[in-house]
């Protein structure tokens, strides 16, 4: 599936996060949380690496992380949740990762990489569960962030990887479709 393709382009870009000297020191750990965070997707074993690598890096307390290594520590509970076994224990992580990861978007609410963070997570649990509103707002700024064409934060491919999730998802009208697609080649060429 290209969502494979998407996690080797957000496991090896950095251009996001070279905004600030707070964020310059961040550039040095997101290559490895990427990669911990997208091979935990399959193997729990990578959870404890996600965590060793944002509590040696950034302490223990959750509330002064970037909103960024926030979202990935949103993301460890995420993790949990796909691979618990007993279904309250599931839903108790996946409540705990949606609480971290609101409050990383209120911090910053038009960041593209948390906002399809927690999209692709969202994608996955059954409506049932509630997060559908979350979901469909997480759908409409993703779309909106991805028109305006800024690679300034989210480089060109890690956003094209979000297009191609999105087109896979099926979640966006015919003409959400063909606006994308055509955003995208012609951003393409003017690259």
């Amino acid at each position: 599936m290209k969502f494979v393709l998407l996690l080797f382009v957000l496991s090896t870009s950095f251009s996001a996060l070279n905004k600030s000297n707070h964020y310059s020191d961040e550039v040095k750990l997101i290559d490895d949380l990427r990669l911990s965070y997208y091979a935990g997707v399959d193997n729990e074993e990578y959870i404890d690496t996600l965590k060793k690598i944002i509590i040696s890096n950034f302490g223990e307390e959750a509330e002064s992380y970037s909103p960024l290594i926030l979202a990935y520590n949103a993301g460890i509970y995420a993790l949990q949740s796909k691979h618990a076994f007993w279904p309250f224990t599931k839903m108790s992580y996946l409540n705990d990762s949606m609480e971290l990861f609101e409050k990383a978007i209120n911090k910053e609410p038009d960041n593209l990489e948390i906002r399809f963070m927690r999209f692709s997570i969202l994608y996955y649990v059954p409506g049932i569960l509630g997060y559908a509103k979350e979901k469909k707002n997480d759908l409409e700024i993703i779309y909106n962030l991805l028109l305006q064409n800024d690679f300034s934060n989210v480089s060109y491919e890690i956003q094209q990887g979000i297009v191609e999730f999105l087109l896979e998802s099926e979640m966006l009208s015919s003409d959400e479709t063909k606006i994308l697609k055509n955003r995208f080649i012609l951003a393409k060429l003017n690259e």
